[in-house]
């Protein structure tokens, strides 16, 4: 069976991978895939071959399970994290999820939370999934994502918690657009629920085909303030030294393609 897996990388710091959907059944203005392709904690050079490759296939459950199991043995594999994309849009998601099962990893998916309850019963219950959320307003969810429900996906997040599962919601603040007051009513909602759920804020990263702008510092410390009057762990995860996440913590390897198996950079 063929997965949408087309990117595979290794963080040596957690000892752990980052696997990389294709396709997604939503469409966001400001989706990362639309300026990159690839995982962006590549060296620049490395990001440069990668984009000159002609045709890259997606993975095989069995090409999967080979490059992660030799992962294990050759470099220590504790942790598979899921992103893309959208990990829950691919067919053979619950064969996926066995493949890491397997291997006894811990699991942390990267979703929109749109059709996850398809797959909920695929998901082990100590997986953290983190729920990505663009707005918590009907008409602008819908504009953002490109014709998404966000019904939906608050119907979801219901699921998710009553199935006791492990959730974590994620925003971003786009200027304009998903303001701190914004992320502060988002933040208001998921606290009626539980105020120990963690809120990650995310900062929006400037792409071609979008009209904002990146958020500054007192931006993102005003969002993550008032997030934080309702819920009890609030990160904010930015490329502004002063919210402590943009600390380079070590390599990053490129396991697939395997054209560039071996080549690492700094995570920063």
């Amino acid at each position: 069976m063929r997965t949408l897996i087309y990117h595979i990388t290794y963080y040596d710091y957690d000892k752990s991978v980052y696997i990389q959907f294709a396709g997604c059944n939503l469409r966001c203005l400001g989706c990362i895939r639309n300026r990159y392709g690839w995982d962006h904690h590549l060296e620049d050079t490395v990001m440069e071959n990668l984009t000159t490759l002609k045709q890259v296939n997606t993975l095989t459950i069995e090409e999967l399970r080979n490059i992660l199991t030799n992962t294990k043995a050759m470099l220590g594999l504790k942790k598979a994290v899921l992103g893309g994309g959208e990990p829950t849009h691919d067919p053979s998601f619950c064969e996926v999820m066995e493949v890491l099962k397997s291997l006894d990893l811990d699991i942390s998916i990267l979703t929109n939370g749109y059709i996850i309850d398809k797959v909920l019963r695929c998901i082990p219950t100590n997986t953290v999934i983190e729920l990505s959320i663009k707005s918590i307003y009907p008409d602008k969810y819908r504009f953002y994502t490109g014709g998404g429900d966000l019904y939906r996906v608050l119907k979801n997040f219901e699921i998710i918690i009553d199935g006791e599962r492990r959730v974590l919601v994620e925003t971003i603040l786009i200027p304009d657009f998903n303001e701190a007051k914004d992320i502060e009513k988002l933040a208001i909602h998921v606290a009626s629920y539980n105020r120990e759920i963690p809120m990650i804020i995310d900062e929006y990263i400037p792409i071609p085909t979008a009209p904002w702008r990146r958020p500054t510092e007192a931006e993102l410390e005003t969002a993550y303030k008032l997030a934080s009057k309702h819920l009890k762990h609030v990160t904010v995860r930015s490329s502004y030294e002063k919210f402590g996440t943009s600390k380079k913590l070590g390599n990053v390897i490129s396991l697939y393609p395997e054209l560039l198996r071996y080549e690492t950079s700094n995570i920063n």
